[in-house]
């Protein structure tokens, strides 16, 4: 209705007789606004198109109150200064399945609540389609909810469910579109090709031939006339019952026209890809950015521009991978999961990195590209291995190996070997680890690649550690870390440091440990890494427990575990869990810290993870002494020291020795204690871990005194408070500096009285 009949109607309903109204809509609108004057008046202006039209409608006074509906985004109005907007969301889902409810005319009871509830997704959570929705059951009462459920996912035109006799879904659609200009129209249609969630203006232009600028004008053009949404500044998303209208639209359009459309997208996404992959590729892309791409790109100057755009990019990226393989893109495939490869190492989602690289390694295959069939199963090995899939993980990395020699590419096979070496490490073949280790090494140093060489240190690093040899596993280390810095390589050196402060953890310098986990933690913030994040907040809590700062230490395990079940990193999620378990039993909330224990056993063994089975049950063991429960505890110990002893790990059965001890000594069996104390006091030195000495010279002591020898109880006690001073567990040497003191006024009394 233009403003001028609005006004005529207006006036009318008023009182003024037809005769008597004004011919010009300024005239009418001085009228209207002079009958108003001295009203109070609720004025409702439904379906507005724009300010025009409503303008000439307003009262001049503020005893009325106008509300105004429309699909429109109405700016100008906006600008009044008693103007208040509120945007209408789609219905939350109890209000629309109370809306379908009332609509339909039942009350739905039992499995048809959960029926209602997919029935209201369905539509989108739009008023107009739940109503018409329900509209079709109100005359069929022997219909069952799942039976229209049923229907509609059998239907392959959402929208045609979606109508009644004279009022439909798409009807309401079409008052929008109809008003754009034909150039606009076509831009609407061609939006319906993206496979994605949602775009920005490179998409839409790429989508359309035409410039970023040319498209941004027509994406808030969209918006204003609410055919799209934008969730966030520069980003826009079609509701799914939009994007099924504009989908029907585009049918009308010439097929090529449609595939032209939807290759040029794949190419924008292909070529922005690897731009951003040259920036945080470490050992530089096996693809060059594209010189001259099809589409304007945005800028990716820098490493964190590159990232914010991965990150705002990633579920189209990964949806417009599976438009590849479902249509055939196989070279578009390889390329494309080649330039995700590092940044879904460090962000994740594994599940679906896994699956790209799966289908990028056949579609290699297909093709006859040895070289990317080889990187695909090289990075599909590696994502195994983080989720800790290690047999599969395994066979890709020897299919990626077999791949790399037939081909003779020297770097690969080294790189392949020292992955094989990270999977063979963690199942326990030491052995094979090293080999693998040494081979990589030799191939590295031989064509000059420090970066090779560097990476493969970091590995034979933690081989040496798993040997006991600790100070062979910080030299490499330390040797590691001096190339990456050497190279500039931040994310190299932020790995090294984070396994130098293991390793310093493990000779007891916790401040130095700590130290370097924090530097590795802020270059993993920095470089965007996730995995490597949440490892050196494991790292950090497990340093934190054993200084005694439970609190630091839960704070750094509870983000830790967040972040590695979001990435699918069971091993990390596990590894979080045994350390929360401890946290929390230190702190005495032993009800806690059984469920995080409970939880990290059932993960360790699904993995078959023999180190941190071995280490939950002894973790376990401690909290059954501490609540009482004297068999289970020694039960428990009993099963990880057999574990660590078929492993050879002398630190590890230091410890469960030392808990073993501490046991006997609760159930007021020294004598029994002092043997477990001697034996892992021994396997302490061996190990050279000065805390695990200092439990046990500390456990001797506290037997000597049970045993009435204070004398040589404080030489032990001494011997262990000096340790625990020297590596920074303040409240451990506090309480043996407490049991001195008792030996010394024993002592000093027994002098009194025999004097």
């Amino acid at each position: 209705m233009s403003a001028e009949d609005a006004l005529f109607a207006l006036l009318s309903a008023s009182g003024v007789k037809p005769p008597e109204i004004p011919a010009s809509v300024d005239a009418r609108a001085a009228l209207w606004r002079n009958r108003l004057a001295s009203a109070k008046v609720l004025l409702i202006i439904d379906n507005a198109m724009a300010r025009a039209q409503v303008q000439p409608l307003l009262p001049g006074t503020s005893q009325c109150l106008v509300i105004i509906t429309s699909r429109r985004r109405l700016a100008a109005l906006s600008a009044y200064q008693a103007a208040v907007t509120l945007r209408l969301a789609t219905l939350p889902s109890d209000d629309a399945t109370t809306l379908f409810s009332v609509m339909a005319g039942r009350q739905p009871q039992g499995t048809e609540v959960d029926a209602v509830k997919e029935l209201v997704r369905f539509s989108g959570y739009l008023p107009l389609a739940i109503c018409l929705l329900a509209a079709r059951l109100r005359p069929e009462p022997q219909w069952l909810m799942r039976d229209l459920l049923d229907e509609l996912g059998q239907a392959t035109d959402r929208l045609a469910h979606m109508k009644g006799e004279d009022v439909a879904v798409e009807a309401v659609f079409d008052l929008s579109y109809r008003r754009l200009p034909s150039p606009r129209r076509r831009f609407f249609r061609r939006l319906s090709v993206h496979p994605g969630p949602e775009l920005d203006r490179y998409a839409a232009a790429a989508l359309n031939g035409i410039t970023p600028a040319r498209a941004e004008e027509h994406l808030d053009a969209l918006y204003y006339d609410n055919l799209i949404d934008q969730p966030t500044r520069g980003r826009y998303r079609m509701h799914d019952l939009i994007g099924a209208y504009a989908s029907r639209l585009a049918l009308s359009d010439a097929p090529a026209d449609r595939q032209r459309a939807l290759a040029n997208l794949l190419d924008y996404y292909q070529s922005a890809a690897l731009t951003a992959n040259h920036q945080l590729s470490r050992r530089g892309s096996p693809h060059a950015p594209v010189a001259n791409p099809s589409s304007a790109l945005p800028t990716m100057a820098t490493r964190q521009q590159a990232l914010g755009w991965l990150n705002a990019e990633k579920a189209n990226l990964l949806t417009c991978a599976k438009t590849m393989y479902a249509i055939g893109e196989r070279g578009r495939l390889t390329t494309l999961a080649s330039a995700m490869a590092t940044y879904l190492r460090h962000a994740g989602p594994w599940e679906e990195a896994a699956w790209l690289h799966k289908a990028a390694a056949t579609a290699a295959q297909q093709t006859g590209d040895q070289a990317a069939e080889a990187r695909a199963n090289h990075e599909l090995g590696v994502i195994r291995r983080l989720m800790s899939w290690y047999a599969e993980a395994e066979s890709a990395l020897r299919r990626a190996l077999d791949t790399y020699e037939r081909i003779d590419d020297r770097s690969g096979i080294a790189a392949a070997r020292t992955q094989l070496a990270a999977v063979q490490w963690r199942t326990g073949d030491h052995r094979g680890a090293a080999t693998q280790l040494s081979t990589a090494l030799e191939i590295f140093r031989s064509t000059n690649d420090l970066e090779g060489q560097a990476d493969t240190l970091d590995e034979l690093g933690v081989v040496r550690h798993l040997n006991a040899d600790y100070e062979g596993f910080a030299e490499v280390l330390r040797q590691a870390l001096a190339i990456h810095e050497q190279l500039g390589d931040l994310h190299g050196a932020a790995n090294a440091l984070n396994q130098l402060g293991m390793a310093q953890q493990l000779t007891d310098e916790y401040p130095k440990a700590i130290g370097n986990h924090e530097r590795a933690l802020l270059a993993y913030r920095q470089l965007g890494d996730r995995h490597g994040e949440a490892r050196a907040l494991n790292y950090l809590g497990i340093a934190y427990c054993q200084i005694g700062n439970y609190d630091a230490a839960k704070s750094a395990l509870l983000v830790a575990l967040r972040i590695h079940h979001h990435l699918g990193s069971r091993l990390g999620e596990a590894n979080s869990l045994d350390y929360l378990g401890i946290a929390y039993r230190q702190t005495g909330d032993y009800e806690t810290a059984e469920q995080y224990l409970h939880r990290a056993l059932i993960m360790y063994q699904e993995q078959r993870n023999v180190v941190g089975e071995a280490e939950t049950l002894n973790q376990f063991g401690v909290l059954r002494r501490l609540t009482g429960d004297y068999s289970t505890s020694a039960e428990q110990h009993e099963r990880a020291l057999a574990l660590f002893q078929s492993l050879a790990d002398h630190l590890r059965q230091a410890e469960v020795l030392n808990n073993l001890g501490a046991l006997f000594l609760a159930q007021n069996q020294p004598a029994r204690a002092l043997d477990h104390y001697r034996r892992a006091l021994v396997l302490a030195r061996q190990a050279r871990n000065p805390m695990e000495e200092a439990n046990a010279l500390e456990g001797l002591g506290r037997c000597v005194l049970h045993l009435g020898g204070p004398g040589d109880a404080r030489d032990h006690l001494q011997g262990a408070m000096s340790i625990y001073e020297r590596i920074g567990a303040r409240d451990a040497a506090n309480a043996v500096a407490s049991l001195i003191s008792g030996t010394d006024n024993s002592s000093a009394s027994r002098q009194g009285f025999a004097s």
